[in-house]
């Protein structure tokens, strides 16, 4: 995935307020959100609790007045917000904060230009719109989550002993404090490197997007198709220009600038005493398509 921003755009006429800073924590994984808005009708004092929580998280706030009840004003202003943010090509991820199916058209439009999609709501394991987007955060299991980390009982810290000096005919001695014990460091919750095995399995999925010609693909594209074939892989080298650093780093995998984005495509091998089509990137190609 290549090192275009996000953009975060949220329904706020079907996601809580309340819920808010978990959104902006799992927006955070994903990349700090360029653009980012909420839409909906704030007019009557409707939706008065996004009023108030937009400004601490520089919320820009699209008013849509509702055109009639049962009617879908706030989705289709979204969906317009989402087409004017990718036609200026400076996105490479949106996230669509809501349970509305009817957002499922609007995921399969972005990624076919592509660029990553994640939804954020509640979705059935079958719902379209779970299976329209490139990943899924689940906003009960997020909320669960914290609610269980709040629920922990932080341990007490103990009070230092206090040094009781015995009377004497010397100068008395000052007390003795014992320092407390220092809190161990936390863990580094930093993701680790790709391994071989894992960079193998990039070189792959390059491979079968690009065929034994070897055309360039735009690593936004990469990004979606990684995320598509493994997610556990996309978790762990795309993201924050993670999957631009490994590939210039590969040996084996060539990397241009087009424009604003990059392009990658397996390295061409130099002509040998083979066959022509028994190069390292055609026999790649045929183990994979076999």
């Amino acid at each position: 995935m290549d090192s275009k921003p996000l953009a975060l755009l949220i329904d706020g006429e079907n996601v809580a307020a309340s819920q808010l800073p978990l959104i902006m924590a799992r927006a955070a994984e994903l990349g700090q959100p360029s653009a980012r808005c909420v839409v909906g009708d704030f007019s009557a004092n409707r939706l008065a609790e996004w009023v108030k929580v937009a400004p601490a998280h520089a919320l820009e706030l699209v008013f849509q007045p509702s055109c009639g009840k049962g009617r879908n004003s706030a989705d289709i202003a979204l969906t317009i917000r989402a087409m004017d943010l990718l036609g200026t090509n400076a996105f490479g991820r949106f996230l669509i904060v809501s349970s509305d199916s009817d957002f499922a058209p609007l995921a399969q439009r972005l990624a076919r230009s592509g660029v990553a999609v994640f939804g954020m709501g509640k979705a059935r394991p079958d719902s379209i719109w779970r299976a329209a987007c490139t990943a899924f955060l689940d906003l009960e299991d997020t909320l669960a989550e914290a609610q269980r980390t709040e629920s922990v009982p932080r341990p007490a810290v103990p009070k230092p002993p206090v040094v009781k000096l015995a009377a004497a005919k010397p100068p008395i001695a000052k007390s003795a404090m014992v320092d407390p014990p220092s809190a161990k460091p936390h863990p580094s919750t930093a993701r680790p490197a790709p391994s071989r095995q894992d960079l193998d399995a990039v070189r792959r999925i390059l491979a079968q997007a690009t065929g034994a010609e070897t055309h360039w693909l735009p690593l936004s594209r990469l990004g979606v198709l990684i995320h598509q074939s493994a997610p556990h892989l996309g978790a762990l080298v795309c993201g924050n220009g993670r999957l631009l650093k490994s590939l210039q780093a590969d040996p084996l995998v060539e990397v241009r600038e087009q424009g604003k984005s990059h392009e990658a495509r397996l390295r061409k091998q130099p002509c040998s005493k083979q066959a022509p089509d028994a190069s390292p990137t055609a026999t790649l190609a045929g183990e994979l398509n076999a």
